[in-house]
């Protein structure tokens, strides 16, 4: 899986945890951290688990994981390192 399919499902789960009031399309055409662009600390909490349940992988919640699923691409490029490892 590449950076950039990984990129738009996670954009995906970020439309499907904010309930729509973030649209994939949105998150995907911005270097915008999702906290800039309004998502709430239980959307980004309901994405932690998306991401976790999608993805087969843990995310742990010390300050970089917390920061990490708040920027999308740099989430994209930790899956993408995390597949790639298996």
């Amino acid at each position: 899986m590449t950076d950039s399919s990984i990129r738009e499902r996670i954009s995906l789960l970020v439309e499907e945890c904010s309930d729509g009031s973030l649209r994939a399309a949105e998150v995907r055409d911005t270097s915008a951290l999702l906290s800039e662009l309004g998502l709430s600390s239980l959307a980004r909490m309901r994405l932690i688990d998306a991401v976790e349940a999608e993805f087969e992988v843990e995310i742990d919640l010390d300050e970089r994981g917390w920061d990490l699923v708040d920027d999308p691409d740099a989430l994209a490029t930790h899956l993408a390192e995390r597949l790639t490892a298996r």
